[in-house]
């Protein structure tokens, strides 16, 4: 056995280790519980005081083993900190969720801030209830449901991290509920809109000057085409749609164009499209010097690992964010008439979604598994179509354009003898 080094003693028969740091005074002590090696201060300078320090420090930590309980305490900004820092690296390998820089943002702003010195093994139902309270106050309006969904899906990153690392356990991890304001609809486009969107982007594109701004434009063109045509998610689902991806496939005898793609939880699904979407795309393998030289059946039949809507392999979702901003702007559509915020690409997915549910032709399960979401987030955010579409049964049958004639009639109305209202 090797000889015992200096400022170290042994205690518990053997089974943990005191030592000092020097030149600091204080004694640490060393101690395997469970299968890991832990060393932590005593917060001691004297021998005798930190053996008793030392000693309920270890047997705590063999009790807690033995219960299944953690054995390392760790505050809660400390925990977030790693979480944030394994979606950081997801991110950086291409791997991260789109949704990780909302969660980033929420643990930042709002976890941390009210959180940080919680042991992350503590957190229970009440320090929820006082943190929703004070994130509540920090805001201007009351979160809706839809906020709060990402908050807590932020938080259960942050305890996942927890319980990987074994600061806490699965019995420790408090249950998270919803309740906040009932989310809005969805912005979206009426069907004269995205009429007048195409029909814009025609001159849009011509205007443009030769060379990279009449590539990147007539990319964007197609892309909020077929983001209109299948709403698929812009960024997401659309910056990683590879040619590999597009296929054909046969069913009931009749041919369809086919795109797989990957949504939030990184499932791969496949859906079919309209055949008008294999027009944008013929559009798009045209701008690429090498993919023209071949037809379009020849093109999926290969296989091409290569992205379709990035340029030179680089994620142009925010360019494109940016470009499309602009160009809302110079077609009149930027401001919603209705909620009066701002459209983004993302509005494209919800006119899909629209015009689906009010052709009546599929069931909303179905276009949930379609799009890639929950039939609950289709009922919640599309449910004030189901009054649209039952606007006969309210309203009556006749003719509303007949009415208006005559009441914008510039003649004077007889006024009637009788004051009796019906």
């Amino acid at each position: 056995m090797p000889p015992k080094a200096p400022h170290t003693v042994h205690i518990l028969e053997g089974q943990a280790t005191l030592y000092q740091r020097k030149p600091a005074p204080i004694w640490f002590v060393r101690y395997k519980a469970g299968d890991k090696w832990i060393r932590t201060t005593t917060k001691q300078a004297k021998l005798e005081d930190a053996r008793q320090a030392a000693v309920k420090l270890v047997t705590n930590a063999w009790f807690r083993v033995e219960n299944n309980l953690p054995v390392v305490n760790k505050r809660f900004k400390h925990v977030a900190k790693l979480a944030i820092k394994r979606m950081e690296d997801l991110i950086a390998v291409g791997q991260g969720l789109a949704s990780f820089k909302h969660y980033i943002q929420a643990i930042n702003n709002y976890h941390i801030k009210h959180l940080a010195q919680h042991n992350i093994d503590k957190i229970d139902y009440v320090v929820l209830s006082k943190f929703a309270a004070l994130r509540a106050a920090d805001m201007k309006n009351p979160p809706s449901q839809s906020v709060i969904n990402t908050h807590n899906a932020a938080l259960n990153r942050v305890f996942d991290e927890a319980l990987i690392r074994g600061f806490m356990t699965k019995s420790q991890v408090p249950h998270l509920t919803i309740k906040g304001v009932a989310s809005e609809r969805r912005d979206d486009f009426t069907p004269n809109e995205y009429k007048q969107l195409y029909t814009y982007m025609r001159t849009w594109v011509k205007e443009a000057r030769n060379g990279n701004e009449t590539y990147i434009r007539t990319l964007l063109q197609n892309y909020i085409l077929i983001l209109g045509n299948t709403g698929i998610r812009p960024g997401t689902e659309g910056m990683n749609l590879k040619w590999q991806h597009v296929t054909f496939v046969k069913q009931a005898g009749q041919e369809f164009l086919t795109l797989s793609v990957k949504g939030k939880k990184k499932r791969m699904r496949t859906i079919q499209v309209p055949p008008d979407v294999a027009i944008y795309l013929g559009r798009i393998q045209k701008l690429d010097p090498e993919l023209k030289k071949i037809s379009f059946n020849e093109l999926l039949k290969a296989g091409v690992d290569q992205y379709v809507f990035r340029v030179n392999g680089i994620d142009k979702t925010s360019d494109f964010g940016r470009m499309f901003k602009r160009l809302l702007k110079d077609a009149g559509l930027l401001v919603d008439k209705r909620s009066g915020r701002e459209k983004t690409l993302y509005c494209l997915r919800h006119y899909y979604a629209t015009l689906m549910i009010t052709k009546g032709e599929v069931t909303t399960a179905q276009l949930a598994d379609y799009m890639g979401t929950s039939e609950q987030m289709i009922q919640e955010h599309y449910k004030h179509l189901n009054l649209q579409d039952l606007a006969v049964k309210f309203a009556g049958v006749g003719n509303l354009e007949e009415v208006l004639v005559q009441v914008n009639k510039p003649k004077r109305l007889a006024i009637p003898k009788s004051t009796s209202t019906p």
